[in-house]
């Protein structure tokens, strides 16, 4: 399947951020399967042209001003102030425009299909309303503010930011589900949070268990439903995430960081981590160093010359 290439057209953007590579790659957006975002206020003359049956979804949130989509069928809406506009990833393409007179200000995001905050039912679009606008803006302008940093400070603070806005946007798109399935769900991401607080212990399926209260057969069957893979799956990804974070804004060793996400031999540390990432954890800390050089490098070439990080 051969997707085309967006068209994103803002001469007359006033201020506009794209996420970096480093926060889309680590837990916990990588984990939702996120694949970009930003935030901006953008004048009239800004306009994105979606492709329809594009492998991911796109979430855009209005913190200010209007925004039009034009659907390929002649759909045309507006939305405003609190509004959220969701397109599922096999839908139609649209065209995202700014309406005016104000700056449309938005957060976005884009996710992959399988991602686990998006329904499994078949839809093409649809506009939810939210009434903690403040809030996204906070949490959006919290994320790129740390970025600037790579401290281990600013890492756990970008971490809870995304922690938060991937359950406000959880609870919005899951607020049609079963009250039972809702209830599930919420037992889940607590049982989820506790482990990434404490992966240094040893989680056990027996343990998964006991702690939903559920067998191993509906434990794994939960978590098929929901996020798509095992339960064992899910810790080590959440394991590897952890690693990979820790690798890029740290300067622990590997025997520290192996400890750290619960692997007591440094040696099976990295075979595994090279098997979940294709390099590594030497390797994976080099490149990210390097590109972390380039990207201040760059960050300062650009705040010289006043640029703001263009899209």
């Amino acid at each position: 399947m051969q997707f085309r290439k967006e068209v994103i057209h803002s001469v007359t953007s006033l201020e506009k951020w794209h996420l970096s590579t480093r926060i889309a790659e680590a837990y916990p957006f990588s984990q939702a399967l996120l694949k970009q975002g930003g935030y901006g206020h953008h004048d009239v003359g800004f306009w994105v042209e979606r492709p329809k049956r594009r492998g991911f979804s796109v979430i855009v949130a209005t913190l200010s001003g209007k925004g039009r989509f034009i659907l390929e069928d002649g759909t045309v809406f507006e939305v405003e102030e609190g509004e959220i506009f969701i397109s599922s990833p096999n839908g139609q393409g649209h065209r995202e425009e700014t309406v005016g007179p104000e700056p449309w200000e938005h957060l976005w995001l884009t996710f992959y299909a399988s991602s686990p905050i998006l329904s499994s039912e078949d839809f093409d679009w649809k506009v939810y309303r939210i009434s903690e606008v403040s809030l996204y803006r906070e949490l959006a302008s919290c994320i790129l503010r740390e970025d600037l940093h790579c401290t281990n400070e600013s890492s756990e603070t970008i971490e809870l930011a995304e922690r938060l806005l991937l359950l406000l946007l959880r609870r919005l798109f899951s607020s049609g589900e079963s009250e039972e399935k809702a209830r599930i769900r919420s037992r889940m991401e607590s049982l989820w949070n506790e482990i990434s607080g404490s992966l240094d212990q040893e989680w056990t399926v027996a343990r998964l268990c006991s702690a939903m209260n559920c067998s191993r057969s509906q434990l794994t069957r939960i978590c098929h439903e929901i996020y798509g893979v095992s339960p064992g799956w899910k810790i080590r990804e959440m394991r590897m995430e952890r690693a990979k974070q820790m690798l890029s804004s740290s300067s622990s060793s590997i025997v520290d960081i192996a400890e750290s996400v619960g692997y007591s031999s440094p040696t099976l540390f990295s075979s595994s981590f090279s098997s979940y990432e294709g390099e590594s954890p030497r390797e994976y800390r080099r490149k990210r160093q390097q590109r972390a050089i380039r990207s201040d490098s760059a960050s300062y070439l650009d705040q010289e010359s006043g640029d703001r990080t263009p899209q």
